[in-house]
């Protein structure tokens, strides 16, 4: 039967996912894939280091704040792990009374509210550019996450992706996730695999190629199947199809 496998490492892409504090030095530098989008001089991290000015870097995956003093006092915030972001007032040392960049997080079930201070008066770059860096990470999910149930399916056509390309759809596929299996149609493009149930659009489940861990064609009780194993990042689900 023929397999496709990758090493699951589900530590090898931790930058967006995580929130890391005074991180070893190495960790700051950014990873295969991660750039650079700006670089903030005089950002004060107010609720956690009031007081000490710092930089702040944004990249595609995360925010970067280094004290200015020590580079050991660092936190790397992913924007997974990001629920909002808000402009209030805050109390800072080095500003006084002043408006301030809210960050609320959500990490391994606790929550974690950063507030970073611009040192620099009337410049909005603080406030605009973090926001539309999370509002692109946020609205482009379903090109690296599993999504069960999405709405991606209208009048049996899959809602494409910005460049998104399907490379074949198959009627008559088998989800074999229940006893009986439900039969449905099955897209496959250049980013992903996508099924959904003919009798119910959302009943659906989209598969992004990075998150599977292997593909492979074996023996079930409906005969010859695809089997497709995700990684643990994504829920170490396995899905069958026929």
């Amino acid at each position: 039967m023929g397999k496709a496998e990758k090493k699951d490492d589900p530590s090898s892409v931790w930058q967006d996912r995580e929130i890391r504090f005074d991180m070893p030095v190495r960790e700051l530098e950014l990873r295969r894939g991660e750039f650079q989008i700006d670089n903030m001089d005089s950002v004060e991290d107010t609720k956690g280091n009031n007081g000490e000015k710092g930089h702040l870097v944004i990249t595609n995956l995360r925010a970067i704040w280094v004290s200015t003093r020590s580079r050991r006092t660092n936190l790397s915030l992913g924007y997974n792990a990001i629920v909002s972001i808000n402009i209030r007032t805050a109390s800072s040392r080095l500003r006084g009374t002043t408006q301030a960049l809210y960050v609320l997080t959500k990490f391994q079930g606790s929550r974690f509210e950063f507030i970073f201070t611009n040192l620099v008066s009337h410049s909005p770059r603080l406030f605009t550019t973090i926001q539309a860096v999370f509002r692109a990470y946020d609205t482009t999910k379903l090109y690296r996450d599993l999504k069960l149930r999405g709405a991606i399916i209208a009048d049996k056509e899959l809602k494409l992706l910005p460049q998104e390309e399907i490379y074949n759809r198959v009627q008559g596929v088998w989800n074999l996730s229940s006893e009986q299996g439900n039969l449905g149609t099955f897209f496959v493009t250049n980013v992903r695999l996508v099924w959904h149930a003919n009798l119910a659009e959302n009943f659906n489940v989209s598969i992004p190629y990075v998150q599977m861990k292997s593909v492979i064609v074996r023996d079930s009780k409906f005969g010859p199947a695809l089997v497709v194993h995700t990684t643990q990042r994504s829920g170490g689900d396995i899905l069958g199809f026929r």
